[in-house]
């Protein structure tokens, strides 16, 4: 079983405009409402490939409660921890008249001491243990950094294999533990190896760089170009076919959840990079934040290029 944490869930509402105008009552169309955050699109993504998964995380007021009645609508399993703050809604729309998408960020629910500890538990409480924990999204208001590392110190000693896709100092402070992957797109890897990455090469030597700090293996987002792995045994780069992009929201916990399941799978790393790329380049071509669609995963993996470097 594959277990994910949102600690900063959201409900994701995105619809289509036809030009900005300030002050202009502007109409919209196509509007839809999607469970969201990091570990939860992850969950999404790995019910619709066939994977067992229960999402953990947090969910607050109103918001909340949608939240947890999409889940439900999804037929998704899940264990949200009750904040008194209520869960945020993110906004994503696209203008139709020049193709641009914009996407507002809310900030996140506040957690309390005692809510984080509810949720600690209750991963802790988890029997049998899972086989792999994903770690994935934002920190909401009152979490810091060290939330992750319990987390991931937590899953470690009991055995789990942990995958972590964040950024900054909740990423770095996690290397330590060991976690099986770590997927830093290619500005997250910038700021943890605090260099600036113009080529494959630079990328390639700052991933080794970051193996070096604990994780078994990096695996590095690189938008349209595919992705990047290393690990112990060699290094591997998929390129991505060429698509017409529609939304990039989601594309990155696509790419995450066809990873962590083809290795559930007991698939190689180099053949878990080949499903991740074409998961994430379907979720581009997907509305919205509707995420990849499994026939769009099928007509792309076999354009996706996977070579030794």
């Amino acid at each position: 079983m594959i277990l994910t944490v949102t600690c900063n869930p959201c409900i994701d509402k995105s619809f289509l405009v036809r030009g900005l105008t300030p002050e202009a009552k502007m109409r919209a169309w196509d509007v839809r409402y999607d469970p969201g955050g990091g570990g939860i699109n992850v969950s999404r993504v790995i019910k619709r490939l066939g994977g067992e998964t229960v999402a953990y995380g947090f969910a607050g007021g109103h918001t909340g409660a949608a939240l947890r009645d999409l889940l439900d609508q999804e037929d998704l399993p899940f264990r949200l921890i009750e904040v008194k703050h209520p869960t945020r809604i993110n906004i994503t729309f696209l203008d139709e008249e020049d193709g641009a998408q914009y996407v507002f960020s809310l900030p996140g629910a506040r957690v309390d001491g005692p809510e984080w500890r509810q949720l600690v538990s209750a991963i802790r409480d988890v029997d049998p243990k899972p086989e792999f924990l994903v770690i994935s999204g934002s920190l909401p208001p009152g979490l810091g950094a060290g939330a992750y590392e319990e987390l991931a110190k937590d899953a470690r000693e009991g055995g789990v294999q942990v995958l972590v896709d964040a950024s900054g100092e909740p990423l770095r402070v996690t290397l330590k533990h060991r976690p099986l992957i770590v997927k830093p797109n290619r500005r997250e890897l910038g700021l943890l190896t605090g260099q600036e990455l113009l080529g494959v090469d630079d990328i390639l030597t700052a991933s080794r760089e970051v193996l070096e700090m604990g994780p078994q293996s990096v695996i590095v987002s690189l938008g349209p170009d595919g992705a990047l792995a290393v690990n112990a045994e060699g290094a591997w780069r998929a390129s991505a076919p060429p698509v017409k992009t529609v939304s990039k929201v989601g594309a990155g916990d696509s790419m995450m959840a066809a990873i962590v399941r083809s290795l559930r799978m007991g698939k190689t790393l180099p053949e878990a990079l080949k499903l991740g790329v074409a998961a994430g380049t379907a979720a581009t071509i997907s509305p919205g934040t509707e995420l990849c669609l499994v026939k769009d995963i099928d007509h792309l993996f076999p354009k996706v290029k996977v070579t030794s470097i």
